[in-house]
């Protein structure tokens, strides 16, 4: 009999969600050719996915079965637009069952699926038409696809673009009849692109990456098989967004190659209510659930008032997508202890969409490892020279992101090209078989080609920063956003993190730091601090606090703006975008707090 979980609001009408596991169907680990032999093999058990609203009851329920049949008849329907094979279609990325159905019916109709960000509200949609439109323009899509909802925003985007039509997937199940018969279907195979994957833009804009079917399955059989070791009584639940890799790769596609049911919360529920998520995991007994760091902070914040809340069942708490803070994990392991949550489940992660997603994870059923180092050595010499966890004076700590996946490799290089010792911190280079084929457009930067500062073929300079240790991969940040101060390397992130810690008032992602250069050409720090305070007093006291935590603990003058809730920007997945936060900051598009209105401070 499959096991069947618990809605976390069970509600009058619902629908019944998946099992967990289906014992009338083998269970195989991610060891297909492609994603349609992957759906056709998970249609035949009882599994699929799960989509609740914003109070945790069940909204839509998708089996996979379900799920093959619309994809099918929606495959059939593009066809009957006169897309030709390869064409490329432009699929709003909503946590709904109708994008799950568009991406699959790209695969079966062999077209090559590219998910665009969703609307977060209903503000600034100038911008976020002007985003859509960046997109479609360098994809070349040749139809777009999203909800009712998408409409009005699609069509604004592809004004005098050659974008054949704008229409919602359940517009083509409803056309599915005027296209050809199933067996005239040909489904992208081992060799073709399977979609193209938009970057989230956090230090550039969005660019266009080309994954295929070989990289995608060989980076789900990795994952799936040696990094977490699924199994078939394992169960997800999400809410990061499609649109993102770890989203749509790591909580969609991986899934069906293992035969995982997953239980999904929309973004936009996630940030109303976080602990929403962990009453999904609690009610239907996941076992795997991923977040960047600030997810297990913001959970942390509102835990107070949480009751009968059961968290023994969740065996991989991953996290990655950004730098990840040992102190948010070991608060949360703190918190939510009581509630059966073990800090073994944690399971840091280092990867990247152009590497499918997964490099490296941290072992699973161990406990985070945390590496302190001494922190001058670190900034001027660039070493991550071990300190005595105790002495934390002058130190920084780092979570190892684990080892390299089976058959992948990372190296850490100097700005040279030169490969470095163990504890040397430069560019995290990575090599191995589930790389992008290449970005849109841009073949001088695709793996293989030729690199400008002559790399050898194969090997991607990821443009993040990190070392090695005990062949563990740590990160400390990314070469764009590195904060250069009289020779001395400086992670954005720490002084973000001193901020944070020298007011109550602030969190996480209530800061953002870079750099800027004076009048001499010199490089000076900034820091953006989100305050809601008004009083002028009260204000400038929490300016000079953070000036002085800043010099105390890194030694170094830096120039604190103040700047309302709210103001500073993040991607679509949810990054912070340091790059967009310089720019307004040097448009002095941050209320008042451009570099004018500094020059007395």
């Amino acid at each position: 009999m499959a096991n069947k979980p618990m809605p976390a609001t069970p509600a009058s009408g619902a629908p019944e969600v998946t099992p967990t596991s289906d014992p009338s169907l083998a269970y195989r680990p991610a060891d297909f050719a492609n994603l349609t032999d992957a759906l056709d093999y998970a249609a035949r058990g009882e599994t699929g996915l799960n989509f609740y609203d914003r109070r945790g009851r069940v909204a839509t329920v998708v089996s996979y079965a379900a799920l093959r049949r619309r994809a099918l008849e929606v495959a059939r329907g593009l066809l009957a637009q006169g897309l030709e094979r390869g064409e490329r279609v432009a699929l709003v990325a909503e946590m709904a069952p109708a994008f799950a159905v568009g991406f699959f019916a790209c695969q079966y109709a062999g077209l090559h699926a590219v998910p665009v960000p969703a609307q977060a509200g209903l503000g600034n949609s100038a911008g976020y038409v002007d985003g859509l439109r960046r997109i479609l323009v360098s994809a070349r899509a040749r139809i777009a696809l999203g909800g009712e909802r998408d409409l009005e925003p699609l069509k604004a985007a592809v004004a005098g673009l050659q974008v054949g039509r704008v229409t919602t997937v359940a517009a083509l199940l409803d056309e599915a009849g005027s296209g050809p018969g199933e067996g005239a279907l040909q489904p992208l195979g081992p060799a073709e692109i399977s979609h193209v994957q938009y970057s989230s833009g956090s230090t550039r804009d969005p660019v266009g990456i080309q994954i295929d079917q070989h990289g995608l399955m060989a980076n789900a059989a990795r994952a799936v098989r040696d990094g977490l070791a699924i199994g078939a009584d394992d169960r997800a639940v999400s809410w990061l967004p499609f649109y993102h890799d770890m989203g749509l790769i790591g909580f969609l596609a991986m899934p069906v190659t293992c035969q995982m049911s997953v239980d999904y919360l929309a973004p936009e529920a996630f940030a109303l209510r976080p602990t929403l998520w962990l009453e999904l995991i609690s009610a239907n007994r996941g076992t795997v659930a991923f977040s960047p760091t600030f997810g297990y902070e913001l959970c942390t914040r509102r835990a107070p008032g949480l009751k009968e809340l059961d968290l023994s069942s969740w065996r991989i708490a991953g996290v990655g997508g950004e730098r990840v803070r040992p102190e948010t994990l070991e608060a949360f392991a703190a918190t939510f202890a009581p509630a059966g949550f073990h800090a073994t489940a944690f399971t840091p992660s280092y990867g990247l969409a152009e590497a499918t997603l997964a490099v490296s994870f941290h072992a699973t059923r161990h406990a985070p490892v945390v590496d302190t180092v001494d922190a001058t050595a670190l900034m001027r010499d660039g070493e991550a020279r071990p300190v005595s966890a105790g002495d934390t004076a002058q130190a920084c700590r780092f979570v190892a992101c684990g080892r390299p996946l089976t058959d992948h490799q990372v190296q850490i290089r100097d700005s040279a090209g030169r490969r470095l010792a163990e504890r040397a911190v430069g560019r995290i280079f990575v090599a191995g078989p589930s790389l992008m084929r290449g970005y849109v457009d841009n073949d001088a930067n695709s793996v293989g080609a030729p690199q400008p500062d002559g790399w050898p073929d194969g090997w991607l300079d990821t443009g993040d920063l990190g070392y090695l240790a005990d062949g563990a991969l740590y990160v400390t940040g990314r070469r764009k956003d590195l904060i250069i101060v009289n020779g001395r390397n400086i992670p954005p992130q720490d002084l973000e993190w001193v901020a944070e810690q020298a007011v109550d008032r602030l969190s996480d992602r209530d800061t953002a730091a870079f750099s800027v250069l004076d009048s001499a050409g010199r490089e000076t720090p900034v820091l953006l601090a989100q305050i809601r305070a008004r009083d002028p007093q009260v204000r400038k006291r929490l300016r000079e606090r953070i000036q002085a935590a800043l010099f105390q603990s890194l030694a170094i003058t830096c120039r604190v703006i103040l700047v309302p809730p709210r103001s500073l920007p993040f991607t679509s997945s949810g990054k912070l975008s340091r790059t967009k936060a310089r720019e307004l900051y040097l448009s002095g598009s941050l209320g008042n707090a451009g570099p004018a209105a500094t020059a007395g401070e």
